[in-house]
């Protein structure tokens, strides 16, 4: 558990109970946050997966084509119409203001296609954790408040050693992705659930479980204990 400050509980029912228990899940790139998404859906919960959002707005069509196009000139787009996502990366990532300029033009078009999902499922009672690789970055622009706020979290070293070997990064590419984020102590002073990734993968799967099933006991207005 972190130390940061709760966040506001949103109740969506008008009769009191809740509708849609909101929960937001971030962590270092290669932290692990895709395997905690992946068991948490598994488990039932409904995920709205940002980083997915902001590849299908990139696809041949998506929302984000004709502004990226614009801003960064018909080099940033495929033949097949999809944005150039790793020639796009290699630009911003070596520029920060290459980098606020993408970000100042999907992070809106992907908050609202997240709004859209999230309120197919606001009728039901649901655990609806919302995926946000850089929430503590972009929290004021999220119109969401959520009863707890889950950080996965690895080492900086483990986390570089996984994109040398697993995403076939150089080093410095690597290093240059985890310093464009925010620092380790700045998402977990957000959360307060900290996962830790580093640990063997069955141990981390059964924190889950349980903090899952008190998630889901709290959505269904079965439970309002602290996790």
């Amino acid at each position: 558990m972190g130390a940061g400050p709760r966040l506001v509980r949103t109740v969506d029912n008008a009769d009191g109970g809740f509708v849609v228990l909101r929960v937001g899940l971030t962590g270092g790139i290669a932290a692990g946050k895709s395997t905690v998404s992946g068991h948490l859906a598994d488990l039932g919960a409904r995920i709205i997966d940002y980083d997915a959002i902001a590849h299908r707005i990139m696809e041949p069509g998506g929302e984000a084509v004709g502004p990226v196009r614009e801003a960064f000139g018909p080099r940033a787009i495929r033949v097949d119409g999809s944005v150039d996502r790793p020639w796009l990366a290699r630009l911003v990532f070596s520029d920060d203001r290459n980098r606020r300029r993408l970000n100042a033009l999907t992070h809106p078009l992907i908050v609202e296609l997240a709004c859209r999902q999230d309120a197919a499922w606001g009728h039901q009672a649901e655990v609806v954790v919302h995926d946000i690789p850089l929430l503590a970055d972009v929290r004021g622009a999220i119109p969401f408040t959520f009863a707890h706020v889950i950080t996965v979290e690895a080492p900086a070293e483990v986390r570089i050693a996984r994109m040398v070997n697993e995403r076939h990064m150089t080093r410095d590419q690597a290093v240059a992705r985890v310093e464009s984020q925010a620092v380790a102590e700045d998402r977990e002073r957000l959360a307060d659930i900290v996962i830790d990734s580093s640990v063997p993968i069955e141990q981390m799967f059964e924190r889950l479980d349980t903090i899952y099933e008190d998630l889901r006991r709290q959505a269904a207005g079965e439970s309002d204990l602290a996790l």
